[in-house]
């Protein structure tokens, strides 16, 4: 029986194959954050930086810059985020989306790219353990010609903990030139952890390019057992990789104080 509290968020573009259960999220009392509306002038730069659940819709007028580091830390209950930004010509957006724990996030980001030679970035750091729970809906939308985007998730799970990343690059008529690239690294350090990585590329343009790919598996024991040859404890090894898939993220920071404060706290936290 359909629950009526229920609301399905992260819709992709496109549905998938129903048994891969990645059409939208049903979220029961799903509350969303009041609305935030920025309209960023010609040529001009922004950093905003936003903790927990965002509602933003933005408009990045020709040449303007938007970067949203967009940070999660490890506190309790869900979060529900959905950010929709349109780009004129030669405009630039880039997200760089941190999530250090929390019981369930979900996020729905969704980058119209209508102006000639505008671009998306997208930097998606991820540390899930125990049950906590990661719906990621990420799409570039591609009509001016020579637009760019560039989507990179990389993270780990361990215990039960479940990510789902949808990752779409819609090439639509008349955005000749356009390029889209996504890519993934993802660290399992569990037999109990649910991953999906979902990238899927839509073209009715002939003249792009797009490309996408990902890395998912677990530690290399021949790399394991290399660096236990040279004194190191399996269980500082797995530390020290797991680290370093979300540092790898957390140090495209544009922001200088906020990007030593997460290395520096991910350096002390680790993984349990």
């Amino acid at each position: 029986m359909e629950n009526k509290n229920a609301k399905i968020i992260n819709r992709p573009l496109v549905n998938t194959f129903g048994w891969l259960h990645a059409n939208g999220a049903a979220v029961e009392n799903a509350a969303e954050p009041t609305e935030t509306k920025l309209s960023l002038k010609e040529g001009e730069e922004k950093i905003l930086i936003a903790e927990n659940a965002l509602k933003l819709k933005a408009t990045v007028a020709k040449g303007a810059n938007l970067k949203l580091i967009h940070l999660r830390r490890e506190n309790k209950g869900t979060q529900i985020s959905d950010i929709d930004v349109t780009c004129d010509n030669d405009a630039e957006f880039s997200w760089y989306r941190i999530i250090l724990g929390g019981d369930e996030s979900y996020d729905n980001c969704s980058v119209k790219l209508e102006g000639e030679g505008s671009a998306f970035n997208a930097r998606i750091g991820f540390r899930l353990k125990g049950a906590e729970r990661l719906d990621i809906n990420c799409e570039s939308i591609h009509t001016g010609k020579r637009t760019v985007s560039d989507i990179k998730g990389s993270g780990v799970l361990s215990d039960k903990a479940f990510k789902k990343l949808n990752g779409t690059i819609d090439f639509r008529s008349g955005c000749a030139g356009a390029v889209g690239n996504e890519a993934e690294d993802v660290l399992l350090l569990s037999e109990s952890v649910h991953n999906q990585s979902l990238p899927v590329i839509l073209c009715s343009e002939e003249d792009v390019v797009g490309n996408h790919g990902a890395t998912i598996g677990r530690l290399d024991e021949n790399l394991i057992y290399y660096l236990e040859t040279r004194g190191m404890e399996k269980e500082e090894i797995t530390r020290m990789m797991a680290k370093a898939r979300v540092d790898a993220i957390i140090s495209s920071l544009p922001d200088g104080a906020l990007r030593k404060e997460l290395l520096g706290e991910e350096g002390e936290d680790g993984l349990e």
